[in-house]
């Protein structure tokens, strides 16, 4: 148990990187939109277009980083063994299909009995 919370980051940690990475691409984007949106020094800087391109770019770049995080994180172990009712589905499907197949079996043989044929598996004994 040790072992698996210790490499385990905090919620925190894990946060951490793409808040401060969207950031600075926010402020990056809204810094270059302030100045390209005044339209020279003669001008006033159009601080409204800059806080626009920083909610956008902060936006769309945190939405981008969480999604390749998730993406390249991998599953723990046990989710691939499956757990409760589906531990054992694919042996309880085997047994399914045998099942089918037994009765399959069973009713072509009864079907060949009563038309008076020989059963294609063999003959029927009766116990």
């Amino acid at each position: 148990m040790a072992d698996g919370k210790k490499g385990r980051r905090s919620f925190v940690e894990t946060v951490k990187a793409p808040l401060i990475f969207s950031a600075v691409l926010g402020l990056v984007a809204g810094f270059v939109a302030t100045i390209a949106a005044s339209g020279g020094t003669e001008n006033s800087p159009r601080v409204d277009l800059g806080l626009i391109a920083f909610g956008i770019a902060f936006i769309a770049s945190l939405l981008i980083v969480s999604m390749l995080q998730l993406a390249s994180r991998e599953n723990p172990e046990e989710l691939s063994q499956g757990s409760g009712v589906n531990r054992n589905s694919e042996e309880l499907y085997r047994q399914q299909v045998a099942k089918r197949r037994e009765e399959a079996r069973r009713k072509e043989a009864e079907r060949a009995r009563e038309a008076g044929e020989e059963p294609k598996y063999g003959r029927r004994q009766d116990d």
